[in-house]
């Protein structure tokens, strides 16, 4: 085989589009083609996504201003947890910053009456649905939440801006040559497809891998969850749009709201081996005062991956190679993540079948970050229920390990296995979700410090220099200002859609 000089992806939902455009970005020559069936429709009523979003706005050249005014988005600052740690409690994962630990033990301990100490603007700012201004392209944000058929137009409208080719065919078949690649596509009506190398974004069905003998590894010993009902409900323009994710815990797994530009996506999910659909579907109505009598969506789903997102001349992104649960909108920048590092090791793949096994091998190490950061949001002290009083699911080694000494704030990036650049949660996240746990606690950073004969006048030197040497003049400002400039995220909303 000599250089790749086609691709072909099947599967037409954000995973193939999104994999297109950074393939077609990255490689401009390369031609890239979708196949995807009208027959196969996109799940969803309402998306979020992590920060890896703004990394692919960056790489397929997309201005986030487009973004809010086709695909319905709206800003997400993190997510608002309700009733996790127990009934009436609340915490924000919302990281703006990537501080190290010493800033960090010192916002809990300088903030320690603020119910969020660690989240800058969520009492003065986002709890009244406004969005702080803080940089002069109005760019506030690196997460939105969309109106999933309205991004997957978006989308399909850039890939075709950009020369990718998109086909709609049903896949039936595939053929391989005498080393075991795909060699060509059958569709229903027996016409052949040929590429170099192809990408499954085909979702649970896997209708490419499944043929390469790639098998599911499943983690549902790890994660307690696996049923999902989603269904929308209105939006009232007149109470504003939240900024942010609310994930609140119910009986038997957690519920989602999320909001878009013209209504709410709303989901349950649960361990059906505590609660059945229907009363889910009860439990959440009473939860949201809606009296919804039939799920836009039920889908159950097992934890876990294939051994191999990378056989021969096809890799799996998407549902296709793994898929844990919704907790942290963490699926999307994943499928992000592999079609970057795919895009980067493309053309060495002919000369060099080593590059399947660091690819492998490195989205392993991805997968277990993420693993192990929504394992810990189950780690908490409700015990109202059977489902929270049995928490039924095994610690990682990881989390088994590592949680003692998380508990006191050292949380380092030599404390994980994938390289910094390749982390989906970095160890700023799994402080912030610790301590809004109160995992880390107050208490525990005073003794840490005691014993580290580290004072709180030295913290607050440290925190100083460190937002004076990293931290630009603009966000320097920003941080912790009680005056800045801030906006009702419609009116923002708005403004970027004429702009």
């Amino acid at each position: 085989m000599g250089f790749i000089k086609k691709v072909n992806i099947v599967g037409g939902g954000t995973a193939g589009l999104t994999t297109a455009l950074i393939l077609k970005s990255i490689h401009p020559k390369l031609k890239v083609q979708i196949i995807k069936s009208s027959k196969e429709k996109i799940v969803g009523v309402g998306e979020g996504s992590t920060p890896e979003w703004h990394e692919f706005l960056k790489i397929a050249n997309i201005n986030f201003r487009e973004l809010i005014r086709e695909a319905g988005a709206t800003a997400k600052i993190g997510i608002l947890f309700n009733d996790w740690n127990y009934i009436n409690h609340q915490y924000t994962h919302s990281v703006l910053y990537d501080f190290p630990n010493k800033v960090l033990d010192y916002l809990i301990l300088s903030n320690s009456n603020s119910p969020f100490p660690l989240s800058q603007y969520f009492e003065s700012i986002y709890f009244k649905n406004k969005i702080p201004i803080i940089t002069p392209e109005f760019e506030s944000v690196k997460s939105y939440h969309f109106d999933t058929f309205k991004l997957n137009d978006f989308l399909i409208k850039k890939c075709k801006e950009r020369g990718i080719i998109i086909k709609d065919y049903f896949i039936q078949n595939l053929n391989l040559n005498n080393k075991g690649e795909i060699s060509s596509l059958q569709t229903l009506d027996n016409k052949i497809i040929e590429g170099d190398f192809f990408v499954d974004c085909t979702g649970f069905k896997r209708v490419l891998m499944s043929k390469l003998g790639a098998k599911w590894k499943s983690y549902k010993d790890n994660l307690p969850v696996s049923h999902a009902i989603t269904f929308p409900t209105p939006l009232n323009p007149e109470k504003g749009i939240e900024t942010y994710t609310t994930a609140t815990a119910l009986s038997s797994g957690w519920a989602w709201k999320i909001p878009t530009q013209s209504r709410y996506g709303n989901g349950y999910v649960f361990d059906s081996r505590y609660i059945n659909e229907d009363n889910a579907l009860d439990e959440i109505n009473k939860h949201l005062n809606t009296n919804v009598e039939k799920v836009a969506k039920s889908i159950p789903f097992e934890a876990g991956k294939l051994n191999s997102l990378w056989i021969k001349n096809c890799v799996a992104i998407g549902l296709s190679g793994s898929f844990l649960e919704p907790l942290e909108a963490q699926s999307i920048g994943y499928g992000i993540r592999q079609a970057t590092i795919l895009a980067n090791e493309l053309y060495s793949y002919p000369f060099s079948k080593s590059v399947i096994n660091n690819y492998n091998s490195r989205l392993d190490r991805v997968f277990n970050n993420v693993l192990n950061m929504v394992q810990i949001h189950y780690l908490t002290k409700r015990n109202d229920s059977k489902f929270w009083k049995e928490k039924p699911f095994n610690l990682t080694s990881f989390n088994k390990e590592k949680i003692e000494l998380f508990s006191y704030g050292f949380i380092d990036y030599s404390n994980f296995d994938a390289a910094p650049h390749d982390l989906l949660f970095s160890p700023t996240n799994f402080y912030h979700v610790l301590q809004g746990m109160d995992i880390i606690s107050k208490e525990k950073i005073q003794y840490k410090h005691k014993l580290l004969s580290s004072s709180e006048s030295q913290l607050k030197e440290e925190y100083e220099d460190y937002i004076e040497n990293h931290l630009h003049e603009l966000e320097r400002y920003s941080l912790y200002n009680p005056d800045i400039i801030s906006m009702d995220h419609m009116e923002y909303l708005n403004l970027l859609k004429q702009s």
